[in-house]
Order: structure tokens, then sequence, then C-alpha cells
């Protein structure tokens, strides 16, 4: 195991050098000057020229480039244009709100997908089986903006049921723990909080989690599709067990793997995914600070939300190996 994480860690360095190189390229040559953006409206071109010398922008291309990945050898990101802080501590600022809700999202879709998938491929061909089908469609394709919006204009707008933005109420004080309120909350023992911050994380956590449950259930049917055709499934059918013991000890358990991976990815997805919808629910996490970054032409800023994007991505493949061996034995049987 500890060669399998060694080798996939070392592979992961080139990855993350081109996603580098590449977010460094695309910031630097869209249109317009950081500098500009930056300075104030009255600004002659000495002050402008000033703030380039200030930040480095005077420098040639390759030469801020080396600079950068000198940086980020040391884990500095530099420091924010914008905010005139460093962005690393600016990431770890917004990054339980990412995570917050991109795990409350991936919660929900597995909670109602993996149980429909299921459900769809022990009633194969069945109305359910069509209703299962039809969900992963529209989940796939209908935008998560436009779920968003559309989640705003009828239980916030129109029903006035839920807060349609920001995380918690602005007159509510917290300590913060973990950064994850909903768990702040609880540990801490503010239940009225808790219920405030479950009912702001709803609306958004709805939206990302559309996209998913079709996903995950039409992989969830697949996977109990195929393993309901192996010859020791047919073997416990034949044999007269009763057929919830058959899903719960022979098609569920190696059916795992699959879902497991789904579920795994998906969450690296939701957590670099959620650009669109931090922005239209004004959710304070790492989507809505690169929106901002992009916006205000924020070199520093922009590169290192990309570059943790990337390392979270990373980080998720490899925690989805490592989980492998502990659902299926006989990948343990095959490493050693």
């Amino acid at each position: 195991m500890l060669r399998t994480l060694a080798t996939r860690v070392l592979g992961a360095v080139p990855v993350v050098l081109l996603v580098a190189l590449g977010i460094f390229a695309l910031v630097r040559l869209a249109p317009g000057d950081a500098a500009s953006t930056l300075a104030a409206e009255d600004a002659s071109e000495a002050d402008i020229a000033r703030m380039r010398a200030q930040w480095g922008l005077d420098q040639p291309v390759l030469v801020q480039f080396f600079y950068f990945l000198g940086n980020l050898a040391r884990l500095d990101m530099g420091t924010s244009y914008r905010y005139h802080a460093p962005v690393a501590e600016l990431i770890g600022q917004r990054l339980p709100a990412t995570l917050e809700l991109a795990l409350t999202a991936l919660l929900l879709a597995a909670v109602i997908a993996v149980p429909l998938g299921v459900a769809t491929a022990l009633k194969k061909g069945s109305w359910l089986d069509g209703l299962g089908s039809l969900l992963a469609v529209l989940g796939v394709s209908a935008p998560s903006f436009w779920v968003g919006i559309l989640l705003v204009l009828l239980v916030s707008g129109h029903f006035n049921l839920l807060p349609s933005s920001g995380r918690i109420p602005l007159d509510v004080p917290i300590r913060e723990l973990t950064g994850f309120i909903l768990l702040d909350s609880l540990l801490q023992g503010q239940f009225d909080l808790f219920r405030q911050a479950l009912s702001f994380i709803v609306l958004p956590a709805a939206t990302l989690a559309f996209g998913m449950i079709g996903i995950i259930a039409r992989i969830s049917r697949s996977a109990v599709i195929d393993v309901g055709q192996e010859e020791f499934v047919l073997t416990a059918v034949a044999k007269g067990l009763k057929r919830r013991e058959v899903v719960s000890r022979h098609l569920l358990p190696n059916a795992t793997v699959p879902i497991v991976t789904i579920i795994g990815l998906e969450l690296g997805t939701l957590i670099s995914g959620s650009i669109v919808v931090e922005v239209v629910f004004s959710w304070p996490g790492l989507g809505s600070l690169l929106y901002a970054a992009v916006t205000a032409r924020d070199i520093p800023l922009t590169t290192g939300i990309v570059i943790s994007y990337t390392f979270i991505f990373i980080f998720m493949n490899i925690l989805v190996d490592l989980i492998y061996v502990l659902v299926d034995p006989r990948l343990r049987v095959a490493r050693t």
C-alpha cells in the first residue's frame, strides 16, 4: 500500500506542474493589465508603472513563472493583489465553506442515488427504472446555474421558505472550531444556529446534488446488474436464499468498488465545480473567491485557488485508491 501511495504522489507532480503552467499562461495571456485594473481610476502612468514594479509584473513572463514555481515549492502562493493578504491564508479561510457545501451535497446525492440505483437494478425495465433514467438525463442536462436560479425564484422568492444567499445570518455570532458551521454549532450546543445554518445550505447543496443524483444512480444500477450476473449470485439464488439476503450479502458488498469510485470522484468534481453555485447563492467559499479574483485580475489568488483545486482532486483520487483496499479484500491479496 505504501508503494502504491508513493507512486501516486510522485505521479501527481507532473500534473501539478502542467496545471501551474496552464493557469499561469492563461491568466497572463488574458486581455487587460492587472496593474491598471487594481490602480485607482485617476492613477497616472507613473503610478501604474510603480504598481507593476511592486508586484513584479514588469519582469519577463519566464522570470515570473520560475519565481512562482520556487514559491510554490515552499508552499508560498504569494500575496493577493486585491486583498493584500497571503493567498494561502485567504484559501484557508474560504476552504471550509466549500468543503462543507460539497460534502453536504454529496451526502444528499448519495442518500438518494444509491438506493434509487439499487432499486432500479432490481426492477429492471419497470416504471421505476424509467424514472431513474429520466432523472439521470435531467441531472446531466440541466445547467447548475439554471437549477440554482430556479430554486431561488420558487423556494425563496415565491414560497419564501428558505434563504437564498449567505451561509448564516449576519447578526449571529459563532466561535469557529473547525470552520464547518454545522459541526461547530453542534459541538458548542448551539442547536438554533445549526437549524439556521442548515436552512442556508439546503438550496446550494440541492443544486449541486441534482446533477450528481443521476450519475451515481446509473453507476449503482450498472454495478448491481453486473454483479447480479455473476455465478456466485446465481448460485445463492438457486440455493433458495431470500432476496434480502442475496442483496445485502452478495450484491451490495461486491458492487461497492464502482460506487465508491464515482462517489469519490464526484466529491472532487463538486469541490472544483461549485464555482457557479457559490456565485448564484453568494456562498462564501473558494468558488466565489475565485470569481472575485478573476474579475479583479488577481493573478496570485487566481493561480493559488486553481492549484488548490488540483491538489484536492489529486488527493481525492489517492483516497479512493486507498478505500478500494479497505472495501475489497481481493485487492489486498493482489498487492501482497
